[in-house]
């Protein structure tokens, strides 16, 4: 057959969109570093998902394009536009009423979202990378920890039901318990070690205009005496944002399909293991991770993303001119304004990165080239030569603690840091972070508690009238 010129542009276009699709690879040295799934060894799912749809789109074009006279190639367009209408239409309402079927993990009816009310969750975390192409030398993580989670009639992760506590606790996973039972959480352990009744309002992906919101849905109902709220110096830094754009609305409400979420299981599951163990241009990078501390014999492992040491290089001139420090100090200081009103005392409990707390530990033997190739992974900006990036980096590391503990200081706040008491554990061979996950064990939310629970001692105890103490890092 031959083909006519609008043909042979289609057929060489169609070729080379595709060509160069499967011929330029994802940035892998990155997937990996972030612990994200890399299919066949060399691209991202979101890489492949655009392999997929091109592929898919340019076969429908050459079924209609390359389909004889002008006659034959309208009835091939017909076809395509008459399954399109069938089968688009049909998948839709089949993905529907799988969200509709399915059990919900979270309910947002409000900006308080919570977890199904009486519920109990049974499963088994272990401590492994999620992705199959990982690091090249990957030692045992912290180990598998079986796990209850039992919610109350509020939808939160509480033991009990009742109508006033003298502690309220705000905050995210941190607050909740990411990958430790219902025994683990610092919010459970404060309240043993206390004898005060503790309510958990903590919610993972909380933010903090989600804290605010609960404690004024929930909280202050619950008439506390003191509101503890775990403020996390990573991601309460970067989802402060008050209002969720169109676009980002969209992007979640395709993440919930059940159908998109079982077909890309099934694509990862397949495709992951193919090549995982390939050799990747560039992966000596992140040859001085998982880091090993404390030195010796017999160390325990970390391994976190490079955004964490991005967060952490700012300085407070850059912090305080960022939308998202005002966004945060807004809404602490609105729990702070109803705290007072309520007769509550506010806590801040600041609780430091992964990063944050290792680094230091480990700087006699950090490389400076591989540390600031791993932090450009994730970059926006020009990083400086490596030695003076290193320098800078130390540097900054208690930026944005500093920041809020003096902030704190100036509004009358209680600040506690969490960050030399888990570092001190960790350079005593006490494995307080998962390895390759950024949440605490149950050693780390036992520290937590500990730190809290001396503090609050202190405070409950000292003379009316007086200074409240802040803990600067």
């Amino acid at each position: 057959m031959r083909l006519s010129i609008s043909q042979k542009i289609l057929v060489l276009a169609g070729v080379v969109a595709n060509g160069l699709l499967w011929a330029i690879p994802s940035d892998v040295v990155e997937l990996i570093a972030r612990d994200r799934q890399t299919l066949l060894g060399r691209y991202s799912r979101t890489h492949f998902s655009w392999i997929l749809g091109v592929l898919i789109v340019t076969l429908i074009a050459f079924y209609v394009g390359l389909g004889g006279d002008r006659a034959r190639r309208k009835l091939r367009a017909f076809r395509v536009a008459a399954v399109a209408l069938t089968v688009v239409p049909m998948t839709c309402a089949l993905d529907l009423a799988s969200r509709y079927f399915i059990p919900a993990y979270y309910i947002k009816e409000t900006l308080a979202y919570h977890r199904p009310p009486n519920q109990t969750l049974r499963g088994l975390y272990e401590d492994v990378p999620e992705a199959a192409r990982t690091y090249p030398v990957v030692p045992a993580g912290y180990g598998k920890v079986p796990y209850t989670l039992q919610t109350d009639e509020r939808g939160f992760r509480n033991r009990s039901d009742a109508q006033r506590y003298d502690v309220v606790t705000l905050g995210d996973s941190f607050t909740e318990g990411s990958r430790v039972s219902d025994e683990h959480p610092w919010p459970v352990r404060f309240a043993e070690k206390s004898g005060l009744t503790v309510y958990n309002l903590g919610m993972s992906g909380y933010a903090p205009q989600h804290y605010l919101a609960s404690l004024k849905e929930v909280g202050l109902s619950l008439e506390p005496r003191w509101v503890l709220c775990l403020l996390y110096e990573e991601n309460d830094f970067r989802s402060a944002k008050m209002i969720t754009k169109p676009r980002r609305r969209m992007d979640k409400f395709f993440k919930r399909s059940p159908l998109l979420y079982l077909l890309d299981h099934l694509i990862v599951k397949t495709l992951s293991p193919v090549n995982a163990h390939g050799d990747v241009n560039g992966v000596e990078v992140l040859s001085w991770l998982p880091l090993a501390v404390p030195g010796g014999p017999d160390p325990n492992y970390y391994t976190f993303a490079p955004t964490l040491i991005v967060d952490l290089y700012v300085t407070e001139a850059e912090l305080k001119a960022n939308k998202r420090w005002h966004a945060v100090t807004g809404n602490l200081s609105e729990i702070h304004a109803l705290c007072r009103q309520a007769g509550a005392e506010l806590i801040i409990v600041h609780a430091p990165s992964k990063a944050h707390v290792l680094l230091p530990l480990v700087r006699d033997r950090l490389d400076a080239e591989k540390v600031r190739a791993f932090t450009a992974l994730r970059a926006k900006r020009e990083l400086p030569p490596p030695k003076q990036f290193l320098d800078e980096m130390f540097e900054r590391l208690d930026t944005k603690e500093s920041a809020v503990a003096d902030w704190c200081r100036r509004e009358g706040i209680t600040f506690i840091s969490l960050t030399q008491p888990l570092r001190r554990e960790v350079a005593n061979a006490r494995q307080v972070y998962l390895t390759y996950d950024d949440h605490w064990t149950p050693v780390g939310h036992e520290v937590v508690a500990t730190v809290i629970h001396d503090r609050w001692r202190e405070i409950a105890g000292r003379p009316a009238g007086t200074t409240r103490p802040t803990d600067a890092p």
